[in-house]
Order: structure tokens, then sequence, then C-alpha cells
């Protein structure tokens, strides 16, 4: 299995031909996602996607694309903002305004990456794809679960505990109340179920 840096130079030779912007592309994509602030939107969230990823490409239509907005699609993180799903879609395009590549790549990575904001399906195949290796926690063991918890309540860490368990409340039922929190049927049949068991047990502990 290739290193999240190889991974990213094989991503972005397809479209990027110089090397020097590759190497300094995934320098910032480095240290963006070591932040000491993050402690579950950082480089293990990346290599916890890629593994679904490896798993799952053949189902992918454009899995370049996708590789890519995996990268990109939490790099502007900050706790209290409702834009970084946008202000990281627009900084992924903004790297590829001098590449020959066609609009609708830049299209598609634009949504890919988007979705990952409200985890709504919305055009393609893909995006089914995008939203629940984004998700794929959600459904692993509860240990791995409740690491995860701890993990996101550190980089709330500047709230206090009553703002943060009424926000955190709120996720959480959005949550349950979707019709499907997986949108594949390959992780609606490994997940879904789990993943609402460790959300209900999750809404019981706060």
């Amino acid at each position: 299995m290739m290193n999240l840096q190889e991974r990213f130079y094989k991503t972005l030779s397809y479209w990027v031909k110089d090397d020097i912007q590759i190497e300094l592309q995934w320098k910032e994509v480095k240290n963006k996602y070591s932040s000491s602030s993050r402690h579950y939107h950082n480089l293990n969230h990346l290599s916890e996607m890629f593994t679904y990823y490896d798993m799952y490409k053949d189902k992918l239509e454009y899995p370049i694309e996708l590789s890519y907005a995996i990268f990109y699609h939490d790099i502007i993180y900050n706790s209290i903002s409702k834009q970084n799903e946008l202000n990281s879609a627009e900084l992924a395009i903004d790297y590829l305004k001098d590449t020959e590549i066609e609009s609708k790549i830049k299209e598609r990575v634009f949504n890919l990456i988007m979705v990952t904001k409200d985890h709504k399906f919305k055009e393609s195949n893909d995006e089914k794809w995008m939203i629940d290796f984004d998700l794929g926690i959600l459904g692993q063991s509860w240990e791995r679960y409740y690491l995860y918890t701890k993990e996101i309540r550190k980089e709330y860490a500047f709230a206090p505990n009553f703002m943060y368990k009424n926000g955190r409340k709120k996720v959480l039922k959005h949550f349950l109340n979707k019709s499907k929190i997986y949108k594949t049927d390959v992780f609606y049949e490994l997940f879904e179920v789990k993943a609402r068991k460790n959300i209900k047990k999750e809404l019981e502990i706060l």
C-alpha cells in the first residue's frame, strides 16, 4: 500500500507536470493536516479514507478525481467555521487553474469535496462513495468510535461542556434522523446498524 506522499504524487502527476509544484502542494497538505489543533481531521483520517478507497476503487467512475478530493476535503479546517468545505474546495480547484484539464474535471472535484459538508448525495455515483468513505468511522467498533469522540472533543477544546454537548447532540440526531446514513449498498450493509448503535450510545453518555 502506498503511503500518503507517494499517493499524492501519483495523483497529481496525472494533471501537474511540474515536480516542484507537486512537492510544494504536498508539503502544504502535510502541514495543514499535521496541525496541533487537529486530533481527528488529520493525516490518519486521510489514511483511513484511502483504506476504503483501495478496497472499492473498482466501483469508482473517476478514481483520480476522488483521490484528489480526499486529500483536499479537509485541508481548511476551523472548528468554528461553516465554510471549511467551500474554502477547501476552492483551494483544491485553484491549484488546478493552470493545468489543461477540462472544466468538468474541476467541477467533479469541487462537488466531491462539497458533499462532505452535509453528506447529501447530489449527482454522481462517486459522491456516494466519497460520503461513505468520510463517514466510515461511525460504523466501527465501539472502542474505535469512542476514541473518535474523544478526538472530536479535543478539536472543540475551546467550548465549555454544556455548549459542546448541545452542539454534538444536534449533529448526532441529524444522523439518526436520516433514512440512511450510508449511501452505497456496500457500506449500508456493512456499517449502518453499527453506526446507529454507536451514535445512540454516545447520546446516552453525553
